[in-house]
């Protein structure tokens, strides 16, 4: 039996309007810069990844069009504390649970700026056989909603997130991102996720990668693809349950529900 560490889920939302899902893991290059072209402004990320603690998250930035290395990484985590550091990660213990907007900005020694702000919400599961939270309302993003099975007497927490990130060997450029961490699950996770794109045909795609191999959806073994259907049989996670397609005035929404392994960083893409 495969054991996937505790960790991270996310989503993205891409300007284009493809969706799909992925594992937030940063490059060994991540906050480096990349070369800068006409077409590819100065632009900051921002995602999530596991911290020790309750109540802590682990803030990662990347970086891309910057012309020179970022040097500078100032944080605010939205409850009115801040810090600067050299690195692209920094982890931070919030008081409480609750929806709060960090940002991070990054800088060069040239001069180059560029901002990524998101909103987390972190959540202790009530008690129960299961747990179900929600971030609702953020950036194209209608819901946003992870469900899992929790072992009684035994404490679960998951921490939502959205903010703009692109997933390396999946995206080509940055879209709006929500990750997941959890803890305390006892069975796969079931991921609602419901988010406005200009077109029908958007997203079509799942993408998904995680430090854990897996079989993508040509049977690869991969860190990083597409994720394949769920089988009506047996659904095989990480994989994708449904996706649906509704006409809406402001123009399509689409509905995607998977099945994720609790645990073990993951990010993906609208």
């Amino acid at each position: 039996m495969r054991v996937w560490p505790r960790g991270l889920w996310a989503l993205v939302a891409g300007l284009s309007g493809l969706y799909a899902w992925a594992l937030v893991t940063p490059d060994g290059a991540a906050g480096e810069a990349t070369k800068a072209t006409p077409a590819t402004p100065a632009t900051a990320e921002l995602s999530l990844r596991t911290a020790p603690e309750p109540l802590s998250v682990t803030f990662v930035a990347k970086s891309t069009g910057f012309s020179a290395p970022v040097v500078s990484y100032l944080w605010k985590f939205g409850d009115g504390t801040s810090t600067t550091t050299s690195k692209p990660e920094v982890v931070h213990a919030y008081p409480t649970t609750g929806r709060f907007a960090p940002e991070v900005t990054e800088s060069t020694d040239a001069g180059e700026q560029a901002s990524a702000p998101g909103v987390v919400e972190l959540f202790d599961c009530a008690a129960g056989p299961t747990c179900v939270e929600e971030l609702s309302q953020v950036d194209g993003v209608k819901t946003w909603q992870a469900s899992g099975p929790t072992s009684p007497g035994a404490a679960a927490t998951v921490d939502l997130f959205v903010g703009p990130y692109r997933i390396s060997n999946c995206q080509t450029s940055v879209g709006t991102d929500g990750a997941l961490t959890d803890s305390g699950f006892s069975g796969d996770l079931t991921v609602k996720v419901v988010y406005q794109v200009a077109t029908s045909t958007s997203g079509s795609t799942t993408c998904f990668a995680s430090v854990v191999p897996f079989r993508d959806a040509q049977g690869q073994t991969v860190t990083s693809g597409a994720l394949p259907k769920c089988s009506v049989a047996v659904a095989v996670p990480p994989c994708v349950k449904s996706v649906s397609t509704t006409t809406t005035a402001s123009g399509s929404e689409v509905t995607k529900v998977l099945v994720i392994p609790p645990g073990d960083p993951k990010v993906g893409a609208l």
